[in-house]
């Protein structure tokens, strides 16, 4: 065995117990594999899990991964937020992970077969169900859904094939390499453009991978010594100019793109081309006797640990939380050249009070229109969430990968729209607008305050999230493929039924919630709620035989059915 295996065997089992992963030695490679594969991008955990489709009938896919301008995907009502135009750029991931000793031309084969339909546009998903299981359906539904918009508004699409194996180094032979090239020859013909790619990974890359870390520390060069303040004890402030060229260098990462990991707290992402950002382009790319930062707004940072040496300022843990369209403008406009004079006034605050953060940040993008569920996350509920959760020993990850990029066990951190699904299915009886809709439960007013009510025992929340989580892992273990396969859309659902068994309850209250003894959710529970939503899948394909597992899991004459079914059981 080579040493790059042997190391790499290691940080597999460091990352199984840091994470607390109750998986197969097989599950683990494939989700270590993903999380390497996928490091630049800057993915949580559960965007990672949730992309996994592999089982019975996968057609030779483990995963598949859907972003749209670096942002993923998972569901079709996000595309709401989003305006499809010439800039935009999608880009589809599909993965095959092997804890194999060598690279197999029979993957290849599997997905050069099942690629063509797939993608085929004139298959609806009950063709496409009769030859793959719903995870698959599902996923690919969503990934042409988003390249026909991307296509049709004139964007750029880019498909991406990754196979990652537990080999010792890449040994491939004509043939493989051949297979490769048909699959990239067929891939091209399917999605009309060439912007393929087909990377090899063995313990050796993988383990590159993970040994990539992420600087914390960057150094800002003001043009003057900057103006450093203080509040009291409550913070830190310096303000000062920044040439154009020496911010965009700033911004500039290794390999020689923008640092996108530095506006992880801006509730903004880059827009394009709009009228503003037109003008900061032109500002930026016209030298005039104006200075840049008088016809432009500045920048706000929030960082850690300060260090200034002169006209340089380090910091760890850089946020810019105000400027993301002029730092991106600057970045892609400016020429780099050191003599231009013009100056970017940013300001730098140092403070590790989370409320003060978050009120930061609000008050920062409060100038522009900004939807009211990119603020979801300043809130005092969400706040006071965040709070409890830590308090308890779970972490409630109100930005995305706060609590991953410290290292905390996947098994522990629980999103906002993870929490929003888990109330809304459990203690609302509605898991099929949980699993159609996510994205809306945060969206609309209605229904956020609903599940978010400030009144609620906080104790129903994390109940509700731990009741997800081991309906899941329970899921996980099963081993009937046929099962496994039939009720793969339907985990929610699995969810929601599950403490309705334990407690013989048709309705659950929140209170109901709150008390429950989740210990008691045991593999006994599981597999009495397991059995019993199988038989009212059948029961209601039987009565509705135009029905697929998809649109079952979406609708709401499924839950109602079902809740037939339960107030008839308990009666």
């Amino acid at each position: 065995m080579s040493n790059n295996k042997i190391i790499l065997e290691g940080c597999i089992v460091q990352f199984k117990t840091v994470n607390e992963l109750v998986l197969n030695d097989s599950e683990v490679f494939e989700l270590f594999a993903l999380t390497q594969m996928t490091k630049s991008l800057e993915l949580s955990f559960e965007n990672i899990s949730n992309s996994i489709v592999d089982g019975g009938h996968d057609g030779g896919i483990d995963s598949i991964l859907v972003l749209v301008d670096d942002e993923v995907i998972e569901s079709l009502d996000e595309l709401d937020e989003y305006n499809f135009s010439n800039k935009t750029k999608t880009r589809i991931i599909i993965s095959q992970c092997k804890k194999e000793n060598s690279f197999k031309e029979s993957a290849l084969d599997k997905l050069i077969t099942s690629i063509p339909a797939l993608f085929d546009l004139e298959k609806n998903d009950t063709a496409l169900l009769s030859r793959f299981n719903s995870d698959v359906v599902s996923a690919a539904l969503n990934a042409r859904e988003i390249w026909t918009k991307t296509a049709i508004n004139g964007g750029e699409i880019f498909v991406d094939y990754n196979y990652a194996c537990n080999a010792p180094k890449i040994e491939i032979n004509g043939t493989f390499s051949g297979k490769v090239s048909q699959l990239m020859v067929l891939s091209e013909g399917v999605f009309s453009m060439k912007n393929l790619s087909f990377t090899n990974y063995s313990s050796t890359e993988l383990l590159k991978q993970y040994q990539i870390h992420k600087s914390n520390r960057l150094v800002l060069e003001f043009k003057e010594q900057p103006l450093s303040t203080s509040y009291l004890h409550h913070g830190i402030g310096y303000i000062g100019m920044v040439k154009l060229a020496d911010y965009q260098l700033f911004l500039r990462s290794d390999s020689g793109e923008i640092r996108d990991d530095l506006f992880e707290s801006n509730i903004r992402h880059f827009q394009g081309e709009v009228d503003v950002n037109k003008k900061i382009r032109q500002t930026v790319e016209h030298v005039s006797n104006k200075d840049f930062w008088w016809l432009n707004n500045g920048i706000t940072i929030i960082a850690d640990s300060p260090n200034q040496i002169g006209k340089k300022l380090s910091l760890e843990n850089v946020q810019i939380v105000n400027g993301l369209q002029t730092s991106y403008s600057i970045f892609n406009c400016h020429n780099g050249d050191t003599n231009d004079e013009r100056c970017v006034l940013v300001k730098v605050i140092i403070n590790n009070d989370k409320e003060t953060i978050d009120n930061i940040i609000e008050s920062t993008n409060s100038q522009n229109p900004v939807s009211a569920t990119l603020l979801r996350a300043t809130e005092s509920t969400q706040r006071n969430l965040e709070l409890y959760f830590f308090n308890e020993g779970y972490f409630y990850d109100r930005r995305k990968n706060y609590y991953k990029n410290q290292g905390k066990a996947a098994s522990k951190i629980f999103g906002i729209q993870y929490t929003a699904q888990a109330i809304r299915s459990i203690v609302f009886n509605d898991p099929h607008s949980s699993r159609a809709k996510p994205t809306s439960l945060l969206k609309d007013d209605k229904s956020y305050y609903e599940i978010f009510n400030p009144n609620n025992d906080f104790r129903g929340y994390l109940k509700c999230c731990l009741i997800c989580k081991k309906s899941n892992d329970f899921w996980l273990t099963i081993g009937d493929s046929t099962f496994k396969n039939k009720t793969s859309n339907f985990k929610l659902h699995l969810a929601w039924l599950f403490p309705i068994m334990l407690l013989r309850k048709s309705k659950l209250s929140f209170e109901d919630i709150t008390n429950v003894d989740v210990t008691l959710l045991n593999q006994a529970a599981f597999d009495d709620t397991l059995e019993c939503l199988l038989s009212y899948i059948d029961e209601f394909q039987q009565i509705n035989p135009e029905s697929n597992l998809i649109n079952m899991a979406k609708s709401s004459d499924f839950t109602k059915f079902v809740i037939e079914k339960i107030i008839e059981k308990f009666k």
